[in-house]
């Protein structure tokens, strides 16, 4: 008869074979006693994980490339790394900023886009809100643009949104009309608002009743 082995009263940890029923360690992978396996027991010698924390080495051809020629890549790398920066920190600052006031009467949206020998040109769309303004009219919707320059100067310009079913100017209410805006050079940033301009302002018209008046004939001498 197989000699029972004694238990170990240091600290250990005690399960039923699921087999045999005896008291076992719980640390073993197999039953000392009826030799069947434990399931989820543990064996006592510690598992090799050396190649669990180094994966296999992948893409050979790239790692024989990074060891012949990595000081390059280490030399190079932070140089590049700090030029694209210091590119994105220049585009950033030097980026035209749109500004757009909340108006209850016209929305107003805008883009950038960078054309030829470093200008912006905005893209626009202003949507009337407010009240008709028809074509046959002495009044018209006007985009006016602040140019705000770098060194605190301010210019002011004035453009028409034009929709596609009307004239320059004429939005009936629910329409949108397209424009653009040229920006100077140096401009840091643009404030664009929407606003009704009279056309008739310092015009002066001749009523229909009456005629219009000739000078006196100069007599002959």
């Amino acid at each position: 008869m197989t000699d029972m082995p004694a238990l170990d009263p240091e600290g250990r940890n005690y399960i039923s074979c699921p087999h045999c029923t005896i008291q076992i360690p719980d640390d073993v992978p197999d039953c000392p006693y009826c030799r069947q396996p434990v399931p989820g027991g543990t064996s006592g010698t510690p598992k090799d994980i050396h190649s669990l924390l180094v994966p296999p080495e992948r893409f050979p051809r790239l790692v024989k490339y990074y060891r012949e020629h990595g000081k390059w890549v280490k030399a190079v790398g932070p140089a590049l790394l700090a030029a694209l920066v210091l590119w994105l920190a220049l585009g950033f600052l030097t980026r035209v900023k749109i500004v757009v006031p909340t108006d209850n009467a016209f929305l107003i949206e805008a883009e950038r886009e960078r054309k030829d020998g470093g200008s912006v040109l905005l893209r626009g769309k202003l949507l009337n809100r407010g009240e008709d303004i028809p074509d046959l009219s002495l009044r018209s919707i006007g985009v006016i643009a602040v140019f705000q320059y770098g060194d605190g100067r301010t210019e002011q310009k004035r453009v028409f949104p034009k929709s596609p079913f009307r004239g320059e100017g004429a939005l009936f209410r629910g329409e949108s009309g397209a424009f653009e805006i040229e920006v100077p050079k140096g401009v840091r940033s643009v404030t664009l608002r929407g606003e009704i301009v009279n056309l008739g302002e310092d015009r002066v018209f001749v009523p229909s009743g009456r005629g219009i008046r000739r000078l006196p004939a100069q007599r002959n001498r």
